[in-house]
């Protein structure tokens, strides 16, 4: 079962009325407790140049409805859920906050017995703070024909958890998409520009899904090359594993 991270006197319980879970579809809490608890663990991803990379879970049976949910539908409640608890795995992954004894460590999710948080003071967590949320963006065609970017709306309520300011820090170069490719296609990747606001900033840089890594690995490249003082990476979602020399 995936990690769960407790969130104690960060939480502050409220109750979501005529919401239906993303996974299953019950009225109530969105995602519900079963389908939290349904979720696997996803296979580890290397991000060549980043200080830490954290991962939600794997991109298969609920953890896949979650991610339709939000890329397809654009359902608001799963995407501030995704967006928390992004927030969440990123300071486990840093050591922030203790991870379960049961659990494997890198894989935070959020309990919903309490279904929500406050912001996260990152200083009381012992951490340098992130000065910027950033994501990776999509391609202007998805853009145009879902009417939003999804990494876009998971980098804003990551931002929002964290206290920290979401940013547009990357340009994608040229039009072809990650979804849908080859894996041959997927590992040469996508390009990126990154902005010249970049520099000297401590940046997480948010995706929804991780398949061979190379739409991160670019966009962490791009944002070193613009003078980042650090580069952080979490995604929800991980589908596949990555050639051995992937992360290299």
């Amino acid at each position: 079962m995936p990690l769960v991270v407790e969130l104690g006197a960060l939480t502050v319980g409220r109750v979501l009325f005529e919401v239906r879970c993303a996974g299953c579809g019950v009225l109530g809490w969105c995602p519900c407790q079963a389908c939290i608890e349904a979720l696997v663990d996803p296979e580890p991803a290397l991000v060549r140049g980043a200080q830490s990379v954290a991962l939600l879970f794997a991109h298969s049976d609920v953890g896949r409805e979650f991610i339709h949910a939000l890329k397809y539908r654009g359902e608001r409640a799963i995407a501030g859920w995704l967006g928390e608890s992004l927030a969440l795995a990123h300071l486990a992954a840093l050591g922030s906050i203790a991870p379960s004894d049961t659990a494997p460590v890198g894989l935070a999710r959020i309990d919903t017995a309490a279904a929500g948080l406050a912001p996260i003071d990152t200083a009381a967590a012992g951490l340098a703070p992130i000065d910027t949320v950033t994501w990776a963006p999509t391609t202007a065609a998805h853009r145009r024909a879902r009417g939003f970017d999804q990494a876009e709306t998971l980098a804003r309520a990551t931002a929002k958890a964290l206290r920290a300011r979401p940013m547009r820090l990357l340009r994608r170069i040229g039009g072809t998409a990650q979804s849908g490719a080859s894996r041959e296609a997927r590992l040469a990747g996508p390009r990126f520009e990154g902005r010249a606001r970049a520099a000297q900033r401590r940046i997480l840089l948010v995706d929804d899904v991780v398949t061979t890594g190379a739409t991160l690995r670019a966009a962490t490249a791009a944002l070193t090359d613009a003078g980042a003082a650090a580069v952080h990476v979490a995604a929800c979602a991980r589908r596949g594993r990555d050639l051995a020399h992937a992360g290299a």
